[in-house]
């Protein structure tokens, strides 16, 4: 018996929709445990990256990462000492690229 996800895969459109939302949720899961490792608070990283604390945790809370710009995003990644690295790929190849690419980045 297929669950309610599984059912909803199924509709390329909400795939795609799923798709992109989690590889944001991803990025969201990185800058949050960099946050933790440095034993930093949102006060701590707004002070660092040279915004409000209401910046920081409407970027960080609920999904709301997506919305932030580029810029932002990667001056929080830097005030973390993390380097954000954009990539295009090929939709049709990207199925294919992105699990050799996490594999490279997990063994470095």
């Amino acid at each position: 018996m297929k669950g309610s996800l599984n059912r909803k895969l199924e509709d390329p459109e909400f795939r795609d929709r799923f798709e992109y939302g989690y590889e944001l949720f991803k990025l969201e899961v990185q800058i949050l445990k960099a946050l933790e490792d440095k034993g930093w608070t949102y006060a701590d990283l707004a002070k660092a990256v040279g915004t409000s604390k209401q910046n920081i945790w409407r970027d960080l809370k609920n999904g709301g990462l997506h919305k932030a710009s580029m810029d932002r995003v990667a001056r929080i990644a830097e005030a973390l000492g993390l380097r954000m690295h954009a990539i295009v790929i090929c939709q049709k190849k990207e199925k294919r690229l992105l699990p050799k690419l996490y594999r490279l980045l997990a063994a470095a």
